[in-house]
């Protein structure tokens, strides 16, 4: 019997994996459909795979640049932290 439950057991196991696996994949797709909708309607064609590296290494060059901004941001409240006042007014 405990055999049996073991193999049931397993086998739900991988049963929910797959189903996990897939939703994630659904939602992937999804997301990947919609991008290549918006792609497409900017160039007016379908795009080819140097408009998609373009794309994103547009995208991850627009991410980098906010990253940078926040970390900037950041950079000046903590020197502001340690400075105190007077390290405020030497920055600006």
């Amino acid at each position: 019997m405990d055999d049996l439950s073991y193999t049931i057991s397993y086998m739900m196991q991988r049963a929910m994996t797959m189903v996990g696996y897939l939703m994630l994949a659904d939602l992937v797709r999804k997301m990947l459909e919609d991008e290549r909708e918006k792609v497409k309607a900017a160039l007016g064609h379908e795009p080819t795979q140097e408009n998609w590296q373009d794309y994103y290494d547009l995208k991850l060059e627009n991410t980098n640049r906010q990253n940078a901004r926040q970390r900037e941001i950041d950079r000046q409240k903590l020197r502001r932290l340690v400075f105190g006042e007077e390290g405020e007014a030497n920055t600006t």
